[in-house]
């Protein structure tokens, strides 16, 4: 399968006012739990331990956040994060299955989501480009 970066425009922080364009691996995916099905954008993330999504997106597929396993999840600069783990489906191009999300009401609710290392790159070898601001995953099999 392969993606395009996602261009992003940003503000600086500081005192410059002026926009920036930034580029991230973020591809579009299918969460899927046993009541719905919600498309939503996810960044590729090799420094992530784990899948890790608001919680909002839990809400929307009827999943009961705290019937999750409670699980901690230390950020970038060290803060650490409760969560809640839960098994679903995880749709990337025309592959799906079944993995761990973990849903945090402590990140920020307009955010993308997290595919980390456990869940996503466990399944498949991706190779970033960033030069050509090409993503091309492909599924490993795991014998």
């Amino acid at each position: 399968m392969k993606f395009t970066y996602r261009e992003l425009e940003v503000i600086p922080s500081g005192a410059s006012s002026k926009r920036k364009v930034i580029f991230r691996p973020i591809i579009p995916i299918f969460l899927i739990s046993s009541q719905k099905m919600v498309g939503y954008e996810a960044l590729i993330d090799s420094g992530a331990d784990h899948n890790v999504f608001d919680a909002g997106i839990a809400d929307i597929l009827g999943i009961r956040l705290k019937a999750g396993s409670k699980k901690q999840i230390t950020g970038l600069a060290g803060q650490n994060v409760k969560g809640y783990e839960h098994s679903l489906g995880l749709k990337i191009g025309s592959y799906l299955y079944k993995t761990k999300i973990i849903f945090s009401s402590e990140i920020v609710s307009n955010s993308f989501g997290v595919l980390g290392n456990i869940g996503f790159f466990d399944h498949f070898s991706v190779l970033l480009n960033y030069k050509r601001k090409v993503i091309e995953i492909k599924y490993v099999r795991s014998d």
